[in-house]
């Protein structure tokens, strides 16, 4: 399957599962409660019948009763790393304040890549340099990847939807375990692909579709855009064995 019909593939079983969720919460009184009792253990007390929406910002759906938690869904039939935030490098130099020798390092990277996809992306001599400045940024890289600003958003949901689990989990214990499990364990493989702990990486966000007239070396191309991935199943799969932190499945 080539990249833009895996992008189109899992953005599509994304866009279901927000539909899916919020009618199965206004119409399944069962899956409804369930979902409420999820919201008690996290401290989201309902004292009526609780309704769920979207309203077209960067919230995938908002649960209403009294108060109003935006919940971000990531939803997947597979363990791999699934994209979690993808921009333009120049605006994470901006949003962190990137020294010009890192953005060059990551800029030279990105573009060594367009000339050969079988190039390493951080060479050796740079992962040092580059596994510093990321570590000193951790709390504000994940917090941006998972929320973008965003302070409504309270409820993370992982939608397995090969075994037809729903695993929910509240935003703020997820990105603290994310933190804790990253700070420790920063590192690159053979490829140069960066890791970020067991559950987040970074890399060039490739896709280089037929249908993008930009040549892929032209560092306007959308796929010289810096990603990052994240493994929703195995993070779930791990939260679930382990009980690292709290989490209601349904």
């Amino acid at each position: 399957m080539n990249e833009r019909k895996k992008g189109q593939k899992e953005a599509r079983i994304g866009l279901d599962s927000e539909k899916d969720i919020v009618r199965a919460i206004n119409t399944d009184r069962q899956f409804r409660n369930s979902i409420k009792e999820c919201l008690s253990t996290f401290g989201f007390v309902a004292r009526e019948e609780i309704k769920a929406c979207t309203d077209g910002t960067k919230t995938d759906i908002f649960i209403r009763n009294g108060f109003r938690v935006g919940v971000s869904i990531k939803s997947s039939t597979k363990t791999s790393f699934h994209s979690m935030d993808r921009r333009r490098l120049q605006n994470w130099k901006e949003y962190l304040n990137m020294p010009d020798e890192i953005f060059k390092i990551l800029k030279e990277s990105i573009l060594r890549i367009t000339q050969n996809s079988r190039n390493k992306f951080i060479l050796p001599k740079d992962r040092q340099r580059v596994k510093d400045f990321f570590v000193r940024h951790l709390k504000e890289i994940i917090n941006e990847i998972f929320t973008k600003g965003e302070d409504r958003l309270k409820i993370f949901l992982i939608n397995d939807k090969r075994r037809h689990k729903i695993y929910l989990f509240k935003m703020d214990d997820v990105i603290n375990f994310l933190l804790n499990n990253a700070r420790n364990s920063v590192n690159f493989s053979p490829k140069g692909i960066m890791h970020l702990g067991d559950f987040l990486s970074m890399q060039r966000k490739s896709g280089d579709g037929s249908h993008i007239t930009i040549p892929k070396t032209n560092w306007e191309h959308p796929g010289n855009h810096l990603q990052f991935k994240f493994s929703p199943l195995k993070f779930a799969e791990h939260i679930e064995e382990n009980r690292n932190i709290k989490v209601c499945i349904v």
